[in-house]
């Protein structure tokens, strides 16, 4: 079985293609922080989601549905 990870910069772009990656980044995260029930169920494993390069599956489904999509 496959498993398929998601950098946080990939998804980031696909919500701000306009922006350079590193500019999405922090806007996706800001978005994500300000989010608080997102930012809790991200952060909920332990690690800060801020300090994360890869997200799972499931991590990027949370904020796809919390956020829209892309």
């Amino acid at each position: 079985m496959k498993t398929i990870t998601y950098t946080r910069r990939s998804l980031a772009c696909q919500y701000f293609p306009d922006a350079e990656p590193e500019q999405a980044v922090r806007r996706l995260t800001s978005w994500i922080r300000r989010c608080r029930p997102l930012y809790a169920e991200l952060t909920r494993g332990g690690t800060p989601f801020d300090k994360r390069r890869y997200l799972t599956v499931r991590e990027a489904r949370l904020i796809m549905e919390y956020l829209g999509e892309p």
